[in-house]
């Protein structure tokens, strides 16, 4: 017994003749009377009578159409998710991204995302911007968001990752709301040359990135304190510990601890890094999510464009 037979016994239940099952199932009607023959000698059971030039199914013929049914059932929930694999990709996705970026952006773009893919189970972690490359060529990860240059990040299939750029802003300097620099609309690095700062740590990409626009400025920053993430940063500046120079995708983490958020007026970027496996190893549901969250990061950015401007 063979799903081709058990194929063309179904037709020709649903049917009622040889020759209505052999179009049905684009087979001649020789073809099908044979693995209907053959099915039938191989259960030893007459499936089917005759009457008035149309197949009626015999009781034992019944029991086994409700028995045949279950299997292409099944069979047809996994041809309907093989179309959905084919053209959405798996149903899960693994993200990891830098902690102020998966309190931001990222919550509202799986809301977006599950909205039009209900059946994707999608797991968020966090971790630092250095090490966000390294999880995603690992294959612990389908996508990666990091954030620095984009030439900072290794990419080519030596390294089993792409990287793209999908957005970038100016740096932002945050104060208390009673600093003197809070009311300014823009503030310089000159302006930061007598502040007692709060940075990343040494060593850190991100701290890398501030140290080079002092040194190129020629000015001396005064880094009394440093910190790993923009969440420790804040709760700093928040303290009085003094002022910050924090990445542009983390204003709503200053704003929730009452700072204030003034771009920092120098021609300096930082981009929004996606980091992906190579396009041959990846599924389409990867770059469905990053241009959902490369969207929403200019749809983000063109606001607080606005907001300055006010």
């Amino acid at each position: 017994m063979n799903t081709r037979q058990l194929e063309a016994f179904r037709a020709i239940a649903r049917l009622g003749t040889v020759t209505a099952a052999a179009e049905a199932l684009h087979a001649s009607q020789p073809a099908v009377s044979r693995l209907l023959s053959r099915l039938e000698q191989q259960l030893a059971l007459q499936l089917f009578t005759r009457d008035r030039g149309r197949l009626r199914l015999t009781p034992e013929g019944s029991a086994l159409l409700t028995e045949v049914d279950r299997h292409f059932t099944g069979l047809d929930a996994v041809d309907l998710a093989a179309r959905r694999i084919a053209e959405h990709g798996p149903g899960s996705l693994r993200v990891i991204a830098f902690p102020s970026l998966s309190s931001g952006v990222l919550p509202h773009a799986i809301s977006d995302h599950l909205a039009d893919h209900s059946g994707t189970a999608i797991t968020l972690d966090t971790e630092t911007t250095d090490r966000i490359v390294a999880r995603v060529e690992s294959g612990a990860y389908d996508i990666g968001f990091t954030a620095g240059s984009l030439g900072d990040h290794r990419s080519g299939e030596q390294y089993a990752v792409e990287t793209q750029c999908i957005d970038s802003r100016k740096w932002i300097c945050v104060f208390a709301k009673t600093h003197r620099l809070a009311k300014r609309r823009h503030v310089s690095l000159q302006d930061l040359a007598g502040e007692q700062l709060i940075g990343f740590s040494a060593g850190m990409s991100l701290r890398s990135h501030i140290d080079k626009l002092f040194n190129d400025g020629g000015i001396q920053a005064n880094f009394a304190l440093s910190a790993q993430t923009i969440e420790s940063i804040c709760a700093l500046v928040e303290a009085g510990c003094g002022s910050a120079i924090i990445h542009p995708y983390a204003i709503h983490v200053a704003q929730l601890r009452g700072l204030t958020a003034v771009p920092l007026n120098h021609n300096a970027r930082l981009d929004l890094v996606a980091v992906t496996p190579p396009a041959h190893s990846r599924a389409k549901i990867t770059d469905v999510f990053v241009d959902r969250v490369k969207s929403l990061a200019a749809s983000e950015s063109l606001k607080g464009s606005k907001r300055s401007k006010r």
